[in-house]
């Protein structure tokens, strides 16, 4: 291995949760809920907390993988319930995900 980051942004459903991986050393989570599907429209969901390891604090982990999280949702044409403290703030502050909240929220 040559010292390179490997990145790797992986939704584990199983425990409800997107996990940000570097070379094998999990750095952070977003646990999720995803809300009962509709008839129509997209699938929403809850995020419910942002957990950085306490190792990698401090370091823009939570802001990455939380724009690593949002990027990724909007692609899949999915929305948003922000639970999540961190995310409402992070909205807040990059309102161009904004569009992503569902809007019975």
């Amino acid at each position: 291995m040559d010292g390179t980051p490997s990145l790797a942004l992986v939704d584990n459903p199983d425990r409800s949760r997107f996990e940000l991986w570097d070379s094998g050393t999990l750095l952070g989570l977003v646990g999720y809920e995803i809300e009962p599907p509709t008839m129509s429209g997209p699938r929403v969901y809850r995020l419910m907390h942002t957990v950085v390891e306490a190792k990698f604090g401090r370091q823009g982990i939570a802001r990455l993988l939380v724009t690593l999280v949002l990027t990724r949702l909007r692609f899949d044409g999915a929305q948003i319930s922000p639970v999540c403290t961190y995310v409402r703030r992070y909205l807040n502050r990059f309102p161009e995900y904004k569009p992503l909240v569902a809007h019975d929220t």
